[in-house]
């Protein structure tokens, strides 16, 4: 089935398809622009977690002024001026690389991972949202352009009988009030188009925002989309990103009971370092009262081994902890599961929305045309003299209801569609 839907460019300065507004959107949305720095953000941060893999690399040097020094007997007695080397320098290397973590630095790096992956999701949702957005307000202005043109041809039919009304008047066939109820059926059209026009307008100004053009630009959607009879196939619940953003939140959960169950355990980590300093003051006066001589020298020491760690408070501090990352990973599951089930429920909501659609849209194409038969039939009947003015009135209020009906029907065909595309993130 074939269906072409386009605005009345009545006050619209570019006309865009769907897909057009899509990939606008896409590029100048704020919503969307903002989950796509989301993004990077993330991908940044698993790369820092990463360098927890690489050596740690510290270097240092030094120069300084050494003052005049003292010394004296341990009772504070017989002190003496120490003349020490005025220049000090110091010049240090030190090399670390952990080789055991029990398992933080990778589950670490896990959760950053998850994270990113986490953050991808929320784009997409974030851009389906958007797009949904897009593609219900551009139904919404074609329903409203539709119902305008259905106005109108009501309005173009009423000032017609009602010039008619006119000339039997003058004939002496119709009565005065017969003609201002008619009047008055033209007047409240004409209010309800006017309420129509502005409600096209603010839907227009909504729909500019959403697809990023500047302020006092408008656009014309033009939807152009083509339906099976039953188009609901390759719809699944687990392509929704809140089931999908569920699940990687239970991942990540259980990355960070892994990280808390770490903290149990040692950390061991390989060293190697270089000290280059002098003089050493202590050396120096040690070495001048056992009479060394002068030992302003330079002293470089080379140092490798390794190290293990551990934060003894972990013995009764990490327990807390993993209970908490317990029930925080069971609570995550549960939603996870809540997720999934609330989007299969509103996918097969969904699906029964789309088949009822076609059937509303065949059930309101029927009574247009009963509507419009009846008019004519009442219409003939009424200029036969054998009906009356509220007959008349009657008769087009339901026709130009039917034609609405009609209308809508077959936008809310395209409504269905696009809410199981929006379900599934297939937008």
């Amino acid at each position: 089935m074939g269906i072409l839907c386009a605005c009345a460019p009545a006050f619209a300065q570019r006309q865009m398809t769907l897909q057009e507004m899509f990939a606008s959107a896409d590029s100048l949305n704020a919503t969307v622009r903002a989950a796509d720095f989301g993004v990077r953000e993330a991908q940044a941060g698993v790369e820092v977690a990463r360098n927890a893999y690489l050596p740690s690399i510290q270097a240092s040097a030094s120069v300084s002024w050494i003052g005049l020094g003292y010394s004296m007997d341990r009772n504070f007695a017989n002190a003496t001026n120490e003349h020490l080397p005025n220049f000090g320098n110091n010049i240090a290397l030190e090399v670390s690389q952990v080789v055991f973590a029990g398992g933080a630095i990778t589950n670490g790096v896990r959760a950053a991972e998850l994270g990113s992956r986490l953050s991808e999701v929320q784009a997409r949702s974030n851009r389906n949202e958007v797009r949904y957005l897009i593609a219900g307000t551009s139904l919404e202005i074609v329903k409203l352009q539709n119902q305008l043109r259905a106005l109108q041809s009501n309005i173009d039919l009423a000032q017609k009988v009602l010039g008619q009304m006119r000339t039997r008047y003058e004939e002496g066939t119709v009565l005065k009030s017969d003609i201002s109820r008619y009047e008055l059926l033209v007047k409240n059209l004409e209010f309800t188009r006017t309420n129509i026009e502005s409600a096209v307008e603010i839907m227009n100004a909504k729909l500019a925002m959403a697809i990023g053009l500047e302020p006092g630009e408008t656009v014309t959607p033009s939807l152009d989309i083509t339906l099976p009879a039953v188009a609901i196939d390759g719809f699944d619940a687990a392509d929704s990103p809140a089931v999908q953003a569920a699940g990687l939140a239970a991942d990540l959960s259980e990355a960070k009971l892994r990280i808390a169950k770490a903290e149990r355990l040692p950390g061991v980590a390989l060293f190697a370092g270089d000290t280059f300093n002098g003089p050493d003051v202590t050396t120096f006066i040690s070495g001048k009262m056992a009479g060394y001589g002068s030992l302003d020298k330079n002293f470089n020491i080379a140092t490798i081994g390794i190290g293990l760690t551990y934060n003894l408070d972990n013995l009764y501090k990490s327990g807390k902890k993993i209970r908490q990352s317990e029930a925080a990973l069971a609570k995550s599951r549960a939603e996870a599961d809540a997720a999934s089930d609330g989007i299969r429920l509103a996918l097969t909501a969904a699906e029964t929305e789309y088949r009822n659609s076609f059937t509303q849209k065949d059930i309101c194409e029927q009574a247009q045309d009963l509507a419009r038969t009846t008019y004519e039939q009442v219409s003939d009947r009424y200029d036969e003299g054998l009906a009356t003015i509220t007959d008349l009135l009657d008769a087009s209020s339901a026709l130009l209801e039917s034609e609405i009906s009609a209308v809508n029907a077959g936008i809310d065909v395209l409504a269905a569609y696009y809410k199981l595309q929006y379900i599934c993130a297939k937008l």
